[in-house]
C-alpha cells in the first residue's frame, strides 16, 4: 500500500520512516529541503548551528519512544541547559531564566515587588496570557520580564494570546533553575543527517503542492506546482492546511522568524560560562541569542557560533532586510555591550511558519479549514504547522507514532 507524505521536516520524516519500516511504499513531497525547521545553518568556515536551538527533552519512561527513535540514528548526549534574561538590556546584568524569585533582589523596588507577590493569586487557570502571568507574579515582574517579550515574540498583544501551553512552558522557581527538569539531550549527528537517513527507503519528490484532486470524501491525487499528479492510497500532511482547500477563502497567519546564524570572533563570551542562551525582553528587535558551544564540533578559542532570533510577519520590513543589515545589527549590539567582534561568516535563515498564532480568531480559522480537510477519510495531519499547535519535537514524534498506529489499524480492518 502506498502513502504520500507532504513535507520532509521532523513530522514527515519520522512518519515516513515508521511507515516504510511497516512495509508501506512511501513518497515524500518536499518543496524546499529535507529538515524543515531542524535544518542546520552551514557556514563556509566549516561549522554549523541549528536554526535556533532544537533540544530533545522527554520523559524517559512515558515518552521513551522519542529517545529510542533518535538513538537508532545517532548517540544522544545529556546536557543541563541554562539560560539568562537581560531585562535591562546589558550583558553585565544577567537575571535568572526561568524568571525566579531570586531576581527580585536585583531591583531597587524589591519590597514593592514582594508585596505584589503576596497579593497575587498564584498559579491559577486563565484564558489569556496576561491574566495568567499577572495572577502568578504581579504587575511589576510581568512588565519587566514577560509583557514586552511576549508581544515581540508573537506580534500581538498578550491580552489576545490564549492556549493550553501556559502551565507547561512557564515556571517561577525560587532560584536559578535549568531547563527541562534538569536535563535534555542533543544528538551527536546533525539533525538533517538523521532525517535523511530516516527516509532512505522513501521516494522523495522535490516539488510544491498546489492542490488536491478529490472524489467525494477521498483524495485521489496530489497536484504539484510543476504539474505532476501523484496518486496514492493514503496521504499525510505536515504543511499549512489552508493549502489543501480550494472552496474556503481563508488563510492562516503564522508568526515568522528570521534567524541570523553567525560565526563570530569576539573578545569575550556573551554569557556566563554555564549559560547556553539569553533572552532580551526589552530594548532590541531580537528575542534570543544562543551560543552553540554544546554542539559536537571543535570551535576555536575566541570564536563563537551564535543564532540571533528576529520574530516578525512575512509582510514586515524586518522580513525583507538583507543579510548585511542583520550582521550590522548584531555587531552594533555587541559594540554597545563592550564586546569587540568580527563576523567571520553568517546566514539569515527565514522561517515563514515558525509558530502558529495562539489567538482565538486564528484558531477559529484553523478549525474551519481543518474541518474540511478532516472529511477526507484517507488524509492524516500532524506536526506544528499542520495541526496549528505550539508543540515540541517530542510531541511531534509521538504524533507520528500515533498516526502510524491509526493507519495500520485502519488498513488491518
Amino acid at each position: 500500500m502506498g502513502v504520500t507524505i507532504i513535507g520532509a521536516g521532523v513530522a514527515g520524516c519520522t512518519t515516513g520512516y515508521l511507515l516504510s519500516q511497516n512495509g508501506y511504499d512511501v513518497t515524500i513531497v518536499e518543496k524546499d529541503a529535507v529538515g524543515g525547521l531542524l535544518r542546520e545553518i552551514e557556514f563556509d568556515t566549516g561549522y554549523h548551528c541549528d536554526s535556533a536551538p532544537h533540544l530533545l527533552f522527554y520523559d524517559e519512561e512515558e515518552e521513551a519512544v522519542v529517545g529510542e527513535l533518535f538513538s537508532e540514528f545517532t548517540d544522544l548526549e545529556r546536557h543541563d541547559f541554562y539560560a539568562k534574561t537581560y531585562p535591562t538590556g546589558t550583558l553585565e546584568e544577567p537575571h535568572d531564566y526561568p524568571v525566579s524569585r531570586a531576581n527580585i533582589d536585583r531591583w531597587d523596588d524589591g519590597d514593592r515587588i514582594r508585596e505584589e507577590l503576596e497579593n497575587a493569586e498564584g498559579k491559577t487557570d486563565a484564558d489569556y496570557f496576561d491574566q495568567y502571568m499577572l495572577k502568578q507574579v504581579g504587575p511589576t515582574l510581568y512588565e519587566r520580564y514577560n509583557e514586552n517579550y511576549t508581544e515581540k515574540h508573537w506580534g500581538v498583544e498578550p491580552s489576545r494570546i490564549t492556549g493550553d501551553w501556559f502551565d507547561f512552558k512557564i515556571s517561577f522557581p525560587d532560584d536559578e533553575d535549568s531547563f527541562f527538569d534538569g536535563g535534555a539531550f542533543y544528538p551527536d549527528e546533525k539533525y538533517t543527517s538523521v532525517l535523511k537517513e530516516m527516509i532512505e527507503d522513501c521516494d522523495v519528490v522535490f516539488d510544491g503542492v498546489s492542490g488536491l484532486e478529490t472524489d467525494g470524501d477521498r483524495i485521489l491525487a496530489l497536484e504539484t506546482e510543476s504539474g505532476q499528479r501523484l496518486e496514492d492510497d493514503l496521504f499525510v500532511s505536515t504543511i499549512d492546511p489552508s493549502f489543501l482547500v480550494d472552496d474556503i477563502d481563508v488563510s492562516l497567519n503564522y508568526r515568522s522568524m528570521v534567524i541570523l546564524g553567525a560565526h563570530v570572533e569576539a573578545s569575550e563570551r556573551l554569557f556566563p560560562s554555564h549559560v547556553n542562551w539569553g533572552y532580551f525582553p526589552n530594548d532590541y528587535e531580537f528575542t534570543r541569542i544562543t551560543d552553540y558551544d554544546f554542539t559536537p564540533q571543535s570551535i576555536p578559542e575566541g570564536e563563537y557560533i551564535l543564532t540571533v532570533e528576529f520574530p516578525c510577519f512575512v509582510g514586515d520590513d524586518l522580513w525583507s532586510r538583507d543579510a548585511e543589515w542583520f550582521d550590522d545589527y548584531l555587531l552594533s549590539f555587541l559594540d554597545e555591550q563592550g564586546v569587540d567582534a568580527t563576523v567571520l561568516d553568517s546566514e539569515a535563515r527565514r522561517a515563514p511558519r515558525a509558530y502558529p498564532l495562539p489567538v482565538e480568531e486564528e484558531i477559529q480559522k484553523f478549525e474551519l479549514i481543518n474541518g474540511q480537510v478532516s472529511e477526507y477519510e484517507n488524509m492524516h495531519n500532524l506536526g506544528r504547522v499542520s495541526t496549528y499547535e505550539y508543540i515540541w519535537i517530542k510531541d511531534i514524534v509521538q504524533q507520528a507514532y500515533e498516526t502510524v498506529e491509526e493507519i495500520t489499524a485502519a488498513v488491518a480492518q
